[in-house]
């Protein structure tokens, strides 16, 4: 081989050496160094050492969610609300009470005043300035159920003592009441005088009621819908305390209201915020009594005023039936009566009577109409003696309850009679015969 042909092959092995070399040098270099982050290479171009698997791209670490917050606890139930010492309290009126109301001692008023001219046998009469003007006292002392109520009536002259008697009512299924207090027969007559539709209480209830007397009375309610009352009683009108032998009034009554109970008066429509409830109530009743009329003297040696018995004694034995229907806007309230009467003198005799009313809200809570009649005969023996009336009226209701109540009334009614000979012991309605017409305009005021 000749000399030039040898360089050449050596120069042919040495560049592809040299090369390789190089090579292996970056290489190492490479290896030595972080891989560069891939791009896009030239075209042509042969990468000696690809590129790593991409992996995920690198993000904060995630926060976790903040709890969320939980719902504050629920507040603390208010201390119950003290009963107050002493001021107007609704529902009961002026009171001093204690914090427990074991103690309770009630300062209240019912009055009636009223301006009444009465036409009567061609004549204007005498009028009243009072219906009722009557001072109480009531409460109750060691246990909410064990009350008292004494009321005097000043609108008399002399005043007198009207009611004084003590309740003890543990259960509402039974209570007792001793003391002089008003007789249970006839519901119209149970209520107050500022709990009546009309200015005063119907004149044929009234002939037949047995009045107040001192005694003691059993009652109770039972499942809401029976109501009951029994009571013995002594016989002695209100001016009398001593009670006489052998007088007694016994008397029951029972009230039933299949429906559930009625309003509290005879306007309940307009004490009540909601319209009432259909209700329908039904009573009877009955009293059988034996009493000894009596007369008083006073005795200045002893200063008091001794009882003595006049001899003359009367029996009774009275039924009656009753019926209260109610409705939104309306109350109707009738009573019917009989009784047989066994006087001192002459022959026994038996009275029947009747009477119905109707009250009407016409204004909601403000004003109701009302219309009222009542017809009696005093004895069924005899004839011409019959007693019937119409009254009709208007009332406004400026409190919106029983507190305070102004009335206007119109009435007429007419008394027949046989003759005062004839009568005898029946007693009538209206004691002068013929014609009246009365005219009312009162105010009551309770609390």
């Amino acid at each position: 081989m000749s000399r030039l042909a040898l360089e050449g092959a050596i120069r042919s092995v040495a560049v592809p050496v040299a090369l390789l070399a190089a090579a292996l040098l970056a290489g190492g270099t490479a290896l030595a160094q972080p891989a560069p982050a891939p791009s896009a290479a030239p075209e042509g171009q042969v990468l000696m050492t690809p590129p790593p698997p991409p992996g995920p791209v690198a993000t904060e670490a995630p926060v976790p969610p903040a709890p969320a917050p939980s719902a504050p606890p629920p507040p603390a139930p208010p201390p119950p609300e003290k009963n107050p010492t002493a001021g107007y309290i609704p529902g009961t009126g002026f009171a001093i009470q204690s914090d427990d109301l074991a103690y309770r001692l009630r300062v209240g008023l019912q009055a009636g005043y009223k301006f009444e001219p009465v036409y009567q046998d061609g004549s204007y009469q005498n009028r009243n300035t009072f219906f009722v003007l009557r001072p109480l006292i009531s409460g109750n002392f060691f246990k909410e159920w064990i009350h008292f109520w004494t009321s005097f009536e000043f609108a008399s002259n002399p005043p007198f003592l009207l009611d004084s008697y003590v309740e003890i009512f543990p259960f509402k299924e039974f209570g007792l009441r001793t003391g002089q207090q008003f007789t249970p027969f006839d519901r119209h007559e149970y209520f107050g005088p500022q709990e009546i539709l009309f200015p005063e209480w119907a004149p044929v209830s009234e002939y037949f009621w047995t009045g107040r007397d001192k005694g003691i009375t059993a009652m109770g309610t039972i499942a809401g819908q029976l109501e009951y009352w029994a009571g013995v009683y002594s016989g002695t009108p209100l001016r009398q305390f001593n009670a006489l032998p052998g007088n007694y009034v016994a008397e029951g009554r029972v009230t039933w209201s299949p429906m559930g109970p009625v309003g509290a008066t005879e306007f309940a429509y307009i004490l009540s915020d909601k319209p009432l409830p259909f209700r329908v109530s039904m009573t009877l009743q009955g009293y059988n009594d034996k009493i000894q009329s009596a007369t008083e003297n006073f005795n200045p040696s002893t200063f008091r005023y001794q009882v003595m018995a006049t001899g003359e004694t009367t029996k009774n034995s009275a039924g009656s039936a009753d019926l209260w229907i109610q409705g939104p806007r309306f109350v109707f309230f009738s009573e019917g009566f009989v009784r047989h009467t066994t006087p001192p003198t002459g022959p026994s005799f038996t009275s029947v009577g009747a009477w119905g009313q109707v009250g009407v809200m016409i204004l909601d809570r403000i004003m109701d109409a009302g219309v009222r009649i009542n017809w009696l005969n005093p004895s069924t023996d005899l004839g011409d003696d019959q007693f019937y009336s119409i009254e009709g009226q208007l009332a406004w209701y400026p409190s919106r309850s029983q507190h305070l109540v102004l009335k206007l009334r119109y009435g007429f009614g007419h008394q027949n009679s046989p003759g005062m000979a004839a009568l005898g012991p029946v007693p009538l309605v209206i004691s002068t015969p013929g014609n009246t017409q009365i005219a009312t305009v009162q105010g009551n005021l309770a609390f």
